[in-house]
């Protein structure tokens, strides 16, 4: 199935979990903003307060922005991505090690229309600073959340192309990353905290003896988690070495995509303002 595309001329921000906008023609002034290294626990409530997906990543360096007076108004988060295919897939490097996925990044709205790229690109010379062994960032952008990766383009990542369609979760219209519910389903470590998250957006709370599966398989029943079919995400890479971008000649390099309206009804959990 294609999706129709536009041009936009705004920014995609976020504030307690919903989509705001921004000018795309409004300018930050540097003097006002610092980028440094945040501590986890800083970016973790952050992500947890704000960002559409709130369970926090396996993150390996986390870079904040901050505004006036010093308050957080940014987050970047580079995490271990789910396998390491994805690093060699979208990468070239025989070694994941090489590579790590930007598994969070977003601004709140008083962050001025080109505040992404500016960020993005001081968070990658902190994280080549941090992690020197790592070359190279894959991110991926999901077209059904309003975001395509403009601000990616702008910094010249190389776009890879769409990912397999998979199915996705929702409750109450926000996503459910399936790592979440991998976690919750096989009792791994963090399966309490998974659970914490789902009964926060409305999940009745697991039975006394009710197992994990059974409890997933009743909120799929009563409708509470939906699953629905989607058409993949657009998958970017930033080559931050020589040696990566040798790696990528051998990769794809597509065209960018272009922005679908905010108001596509395959948008419905989104508010824009």
């Amino acid at each position: 199935m294609e999706i129709s595309i536009m041009l936009t001329i705004r920014s995609q921000r976020w504030r307690e979990r919903r989509a705001r906008y921004v000018d795309d023609l409004t300018v930050i002034n540097p003097r006002d903003f610092a980028v440094n290294q945040l501590a986890p626990s800083q970016a973790r409530r952050f992500v947890a307060a704000h960002h559409y997906l709130p369970n926090y990543p396996a993150a390996q360096v986390a870079v904040g922005l901050f505004g006036k007076q010093a308050a957080l108004v940014g987050v970047a988060v580079f995490a271990m991505p789910s396998t390491g295919s994805v690093i060699t897939r979208h990468t070239g490097f025989e070694d994941p090690a090489r590579g790590t996925t930007l598994a969070r990044f977003f601004l709140l709205p008083e962050v001025a229309g080109n505040g992404e790229t500016w960020f993005l690109s001081r968070a990658l010379r902190l994280l080549r600073q941090e992690r020197p062994g790592i070359e190279a960032v894959v991110s991926y952008s999901d077209p059904q959340a309003g975001h395509i990766g403009q601000c990616y383009a702008a910094l010249s990542g190389a776009y890879r192309g769409r990912t397999e369609p998979r199915t996705a979760y929702r409750i109450d219209g926000v996503p459910i990353s399936g790592r979440t519910l991998s976690k919750i389903r096989l009792g791994e470590r963090g399966a309490a905290g998974a659970i914490d998250q789902l009964v926060s957006l409305g999940a009745p709370r697991p039975g006394t003896a009710e197992e994990p599966g059974v409890w997933l398989a009743r909120l799929r029943r009563d409708r509470i988690l939906v699953a629905e079919r989607t058409l993949g995400l657009f998958a970017y890479c930033f080559e931050l070495t020589h040696a990566a971008r040798l790696q990528g000649r051998a990769l794809p390099r597509r065209p960018y995509p272009k922005q679908l309206p905010p108001a596509h009804p395959q948008f419905p959990f989104m508010d824009a303002a």
